[in-house]
């Protein structure tokens, strides 16, 4: 019975170990991008606009947006108007003390609930999201394009795609792949863009990163009826401007103006998110080997 008891348990431990290290292949990252790319608390916000040293402006009149909102760092808050702005139901617009022109938070006709937060919270934010934009720019294209002109559909390989290209105008732009493909894209000029982009597959939108990398200009830029998808990630001091923004995803911009405008709203907010290591799996493997080797000491101290 013993025996059989053992032999139940090593099955049991072998299909778990081998789920373990079935979801590790799965994740397509290795630790040191998923350090490098963890957001962190930044996921915690569908826009984040941060001065850093500069003092930018964050004009809003549109929306609904579908996530909390922070401000801070000498950034300027310039609100009006707008038949849907605001946040969705139970969302915060949260600001620290350096933050001018709060008088026009409640601008919007929809006002949002507001909290203030500590500039240290803030900082933490601008930090994190700099720091992943140089990582981001750090890694190592899989592909790469100069400008994007025409319809482009880009393929994903089933783990970390790493896209570099200058320019995006106007062109119809495919993401297609598995929910294991990671997109990465390093922008070093501007997007701008009036035509919608489609997800092919499975691709997650919180598997998409834009790492726009270029300074001083408009670097991400929408007209008409753009359909976007992804995480929006300036940290050098370049613009967003938009007019009819849909976008699934989150806007993050470290020094730059933000123009959310003209009928733009963020209906779903997932941010861009890389797995964690897990613990649990880490404990479910020494679990696995230290009661393999309890049985055993159990199966030796019965047979003497």
């Amino acid at each position: 019975m013993r025996s059989l008891r053992f032999r139940l348990f090593v099955s049991l431990s072998f299909v778990l170990l081998g789920a373990v290290f079935g979801a590790s292949r799965a994740e397509a990252l290795t630790p040191a991008q998923q350090a490098g790319l963890d957001l962190g608390m930044d996921r915690n916000y569908a826009i984040i606009a941060l001065g850093n040293g500069n003092t930018p402006t964050f004009s809003w009149n549109s929306g609904p947006v579908a996530g909390n909102v922070l401000m801070g760092q000498g950034e300027k808050a310039s609100f009006s108007g707008g038949g849907n702005g605001g946040l969705t139901s139970g969302h915060v617009l949260y600001y620290d003390s350096t933050v001018t022109g709060t008088n026009t938070f409640n601008s919007l006709q929809t006002h949002p609930t507001t909290s203030q937060v500590s500039t240290s919270l803030t900082q933490n934010a601008a930090t994190i999201a700099t720091n992943v934009s140089n990582y981001a720019a750090s890694l190592s294209p899989t592909q790469t394009f100069s400008d994007i002109t025409n319809t482009t559909t880009i393929t994903g390989d089933g783990g970390l795609n790493v896209i570099d290209f200058a320019n995006l105008h106007d062109a119809k732009l495919t993401l297609s792949g598995t929910a294991n493909d990671y997109f990465i894209f390093n922008i070093s000029g501007q997007i701008h863009t009036n035509q919608p982009m489609t997800l092919s597959g499975s691709v997650d939108p919180s598997h998409i990163l834009f790492n726009l990398t270029g300074t001083g200009m408009v670097l991400f830029q929408t007209a008409g009826g753009d359909i976007s998808y992804g995480t929006y990630l300036a940290t050098n001091g370049g613009s967003f401007q938009f007019s009819n923004l849909n976008l699934t995803g989150a806007l993050i911009n470290i020094g730059g103006d933000v123009a959310f405008v003209s009928g733009s709203t963020i209906p779903n907010s997932p941010p861009f998110t890389v797995p964690e290591t897990s613990t649990s799996i880490m404990l479910l493997l020494g679990a696995a080997v230290g009661g393999g080797v309890m049985l055993r000491r159990r199966r030796a101290s019965a047979s003497n």
